[in-house]
């Protein structure tokens, strides 16, 4: 009877098979390319392990098994080797492709979700921006995704030119560099994939046009206008001013207001007058100073000549008497420095004698 009863018990078991949680509508989930997606599904019990089960996809307009399919191969996760009853599903890397419909199906049940891939939204593209530059000079014209990390699928600059008709011919500058633009045009950065701005190097009035940045069924559109010459810029900001002279604000060299010629001549010869007497007499002060100068380096020259001991023969003294002519007695000396310790002593010979002086030296 026991033996009865457990058989049963197995058979309700296998018959109840994995009953999935939640409701079943269809779950539409918006991701970036790019990104990642988890499409949830499991069993109400996550101990439960569903006799089978499947993930399909109708993207490609036919049903195909997502987990044998090479498209996502190194970009799908399951998690029931954790859990039995947990069969959600991971997706990574999304693409463009990836957009559709996906099914989770146990023998009992199934859960549908919809998956949409949000590739490159440009900035501003419903605009038409206008740019003015100088033959010689570089550009670049701008166009970027919401999303600088959005990789878009294809990526085409193109150019025309205008006609009378309105009638505008693009072709093709990037990635295939065409034209007169070849080797002239690049991306300006590498390391954004939503980052697709051009530019535009060497400018000639032939690049003068329309350009257009197109990502899948976005675009974005440009008007160049390109002329000759040179761009003028201040000296004092640095900045390009480009109104015409007549709009230009004027000069502020100076804080006086403006008057007429005769008045400034008139001011000038004013200013003249004025000045001369104070010119003269600041001549007349340096001149009286030279002099000066001049009269005490004399007197301060006779002064030392007059007081220096010297031989005045046939001249006045300094206060104009004539001098003595008789030639003084002269005395030889000889003068003999004897090394001894204390006072030096000087021998000193006149005639037949003989005199010592000693000389205290510091």
């Amino acid at each position: 009877m026991t033996k009865c009863l457990y058989l049963l018990s197995v058979v309700f078991h296998v018959a109840a098979g994995c009953d999935l949680s939640g409701d079943n509508d269809l779950v539409e989930i918006i991701q970036h390319q790019g990104g990642s997606v988890l499409l949830p599904c499991s069993c109400s019990d996550l101990n439960t392990k569903p006799q089978t089960f499947t993930w399909m996809t109708f993207r490609t307009g036919s049903l195909t098994d997502v987990l044998n399919d090479e498209h996502y191969r190194g970009r799908l996760q399951l998690f029931n080797n954790i859990s039995p009853g947990n069969l959600s599903l991971f997706i990574s890397d999304l693409r463009e492709e990836d957009q559709g419909d996906y099914r989770c199906s146990t023998e009992k049940k199934h859960r549908d979700f919809r998956i949409y891939v949000k590739g490159c939204e440009l900035v501003k593209k419903a605009e038409v921006e206008d740019m003015t530059v100088f033959t010689g000079e570089s550009v670049v014209l701008p166009c970027v995704c919401t999303d600088l990390q959005n990789k878009p699928k294809s990526l085409k600059w193109e150019f025309s030119i205008p006609t009378e008709s309105n009638s505008n011919h693009y072709q093709e500058i990037y990635p295939e560099q065409t034209g007169h633009h070849r080797n002239r045009v690049k991306l300006v950065s590498k390391n954004s994939p939503g980052n697709l701005s051009l530019l535009l190097s060497d400018l000639t009035e032939e690049d003068q046009g329309n350009y257009r940045c197109s990502v899948q069924a976005e675009r974005k559109d440009f008007r160049l206008n390109v002329k000759v010459g040179r761009r003028e810029t201040s000296t004092h900001s640095g900045k390009t001013d480009r109104r015409p002279p007549s709009e230009q604000p004027p000069s502020k060299t100076t804080n006086s207001p403006p008057s007429s010629s005769s008045t400034t001549l008139e001011q000038d010869k004013q200013q003249t007058h004025s000045s001369l007497p104070l010119v003269f007499g600041v001549s007349v002060v340096f001149l009286l100073v030279i002099v000066g100068v001049v009269a005490f380096i004399c007197w301060r020259h006779k002064a030392g000549t007059c007081g220096e001991n010297g031989i005045t023969e046939g001249r006045q003294d300094c206060k104009g008497k004539p001098t003595d002519q008789t030639v003084p007695d002269v005395t030889y000396s000889t003068v003999s420095h004897i090394h001894t310790a204390g006072a030096a002593r000087v021998q000193i010979n006149a005639g037949e004698k003989t005199e010592y002086a000693s000389i205290v030296t510091n």
